[in-house]
């Protein structure tokens, strides 16, 4: 059960992993558990125990071979992929391995009507493919999964696929944008059962939250969240995602300037997470090891270290991130005038970074193309067919409302008309004098509600730095919220704006907004690749409905067709 259940697998593909079965074939004894027992087990009761016993080696191996070989039996495809998943997790330290058994998971028969498993079978294969650097392919294999997943509504996919993909962006150093996303699943994440069913998500929400706090420089906040992680991490029954928070903690110390406890950190960080030297943590791990004693004076231990993670690094696995370790070992090598090292060291990151640019180049075009662009277009089909539904009901509730509003001022009318003739009976009944002076106080009250040209003058001013501020950009403003921060009355500044703008308070803001959103659309590329949802909360708007609504009534046509519009026009 851990990302759920999981799926499918061809009855008649099982040849192309036979060799990796049998290397599991073992002499089933009667000892912490009899075969014959496991073998009368359900496939939910085998399913359990394997998750409960993961650290007896031996008897999980047991388990997963009787769980296939029964699922063999009844020919239960979704069992079958149930076993792969389980023989996934008894190779995920062996990548090739890994990627035959989620290929296994994927393959599911077309008569069998379940999406869940290859939505998690392209899922894991994406992971193994990330941890192995190759993100281009980690990416297909996500949008892969994407597609299932929102098929079957699959919360638990759809959030690790959001987070997996996040980590390609932070891959490629869009440190803004991966922040933004990972707030996003925290805070849907807060609404959820973060103690059991979505513990992990959350804690690896946590942990790439304080990573991308420190590589934005933020470090308080990412100590805040570092240290919320860790405590969360040890209270429960799997201490998910420790090792990396303690070397995210490590790195945190080291910026915070507090060097030895950065130095701890990193260390036991480095106990956690020696036994797999392909994990970038690793690298990261030694990296700043390297850069802590270097901080307290001691050069010999830091160089061996910096050494030790030159001999991990290769162009596979290479990140913009390792790329110190190079320049200060380029720098050692300089400063004890070893030429022969200096130029061998200086030719490899030379390649290194020219291979990384490269991959990073293709990478960045197939997120926009594939995934953000995918994303926006989703959106907008989403957003047409509101206002298609909107506009239907629209219709309906207009003929009622014009109903009965037609019954409404009939009833006005005659309430009027019974008034009216009430106050012509009175006003026979004024004396003359008493009417001239009653008339008098009337036209009084009308002549004042011009405004005096001094006080157009202020507002105007007022107004004016208002918009060049742009302070209409903020979320919920009202007449009564501008008229106190521009402190005038709203009265004489909804006047102003009627008289002045020729529209009234609201069309005023809506019009700014939309005039702003348009700018960054022609000038700011970053702003072209939000999606319709970023875009109305970055212009001020709640919702996208009336931001939609705002944009078309000023400019004709929707904020996609826009975007697309002035990408052509630039092209």
């Amino acid at each position: 059960m851990k990302l759920y259940y999981f799926i499918i697998l061809l009855f008649l593909s099982i040849t192309s992993i036979s060799a990796m079965e049998a290397s599991f074939q073992i002499k089933i004894e009667s000892d912490s558990i009899k075969s014959s027992s496991l073998k009368n087990k359900s496939f939910e009761a085998l399913n359990s125990l394997f998750w409960k016993n993961r650290n007896d080696t031996i008897l999980i191996k047991k388990i997963a071979l009787i769980y296939l070989s029964k699922a063999k039996r009844k020919k239960n495809y979704i069992q079958i992929a149930n076993a792969y998943r389980i023989f996934y997790e008894l190779n995920k330290k062996k990548p090739n391995d890994a990627l035959k058994y989620t290929d296994s998971m994927i393959a599911i028969p077309k008569d069998v009507k379940d999406i869940r498993h290859p939505a998690l079978g392209h899922l894991l294969k994406g992971l193994i493919l990330y941890r192995n650097e190759q993100y281009d392919k980690a990416l297909e294999s996500y949008l892969q999964s994407q597609k299932y997943a929102e098929i079957s509504n699959n919360l638990s996919i759809i959030i690790a696929l959001k987070h997996n993909i996040t980590l390609l962006k932070t891959a490629l150093g869009k440190d803004h944008e991966a922040l933004n996303a990972y707030k996003e699943n925290f805070a849907f994440l807060l609404s959820q059962d973060t103690t059991k069913r979505f513990r992990q998500h959350y804690l690896a929400t946590l942990y790439k939250l304080s990573d991308s706090y420190n590589r934005l420089k933020l470090y308080d906040s990412a100590n805040f969240y570092l240290k919320k992680g860790i405590k969360s991490s040890l209270s429960g029954e799997h201490t998910y995602y420790y090792p990396d928070l303690l070397c995210a903690y490590g790195v945190n110390s080291f910026y915070r300037k507090k060097y030895n406890t950065a130095l701890d950190s990193l260390q036991k960080a480095m106990v956690l997470l020696k036994e797999n030297t392909q994990d970038a943590n690793v690298r990261i791990t030694y990296l700043y090891l390297a850069k802590t004693l270097l901080k307290i004076g001691k050069e010999q231990r830091a160089v061996g270290y910096l050494k030790r993670v030159d001999t991990l690094i290769h162009e596979s696995n290479y990140m913009l991130e390792n790329r110190e370790v190079f320049t200060l070992l380029i720098d050692h090598y300089k400063k004890d005038k070893d030429q022969g090292n200096q130029l061998k060291t200086m030719e490899k990151l030379i390649r290194l970074d020219s291979i990384s640019n490269i991959k990073n180049n293709l990478l960045n075009n197939h997120i926009i193309k594939n995934y953000d662009t995918a994303s926006l277009v989703k959106e907008k089909n989403q957003l047409i067919k509101r206002i298609t539904y909107q506009n239907k009901v629209g219709l309906k509730t207009e003929y009622l409302l014009f109903t009965l509003s037609g019954i409404i001022i009939m009833f006005i009318f005659a309430f009027l008309y019974y008034n009216q003739n009430r106050r012509n009976r009175k006003t026979q009944e004024i004396p003359p004098e008493d009417l001239k002076q009653l008339h008098k106080k009337k036209a009084t009250t009308t002549s004042n509600i011009d405004l005096a040209p001094e006080l157009k003058q202020k507002i105007f001013v007022k107004l004016e730095r208002f918009e060049k501020n742009h302070e209409y950009l903020k979320n919920n403003l009202t007449l009564t919220s501008v008229s106190k921060s521009l402190k005038t009355n709203s009265t004489y500044l909804s006047k102003f704006i009627n008289l002045e703008k020729k529209k009234n308070f609201v069309n005023y803001i809506n019009d700014l907004r939309i005039d702003y959103c348009t700018k960054q659309i022609e000038e700011n590329k970053k702003f072209r690749q939000y999606s319709i949802k970023s875009m109305a909360q970055e212009v001020g708007f709640n919702n996208i409905q009336s931001f939609a609504k705002a944009f078309f009534k000023k400019k004709h046509c929707n904020p996609a067709e826009y975007v697309k519009r002035t990408k052509n026009q630039q092209l």
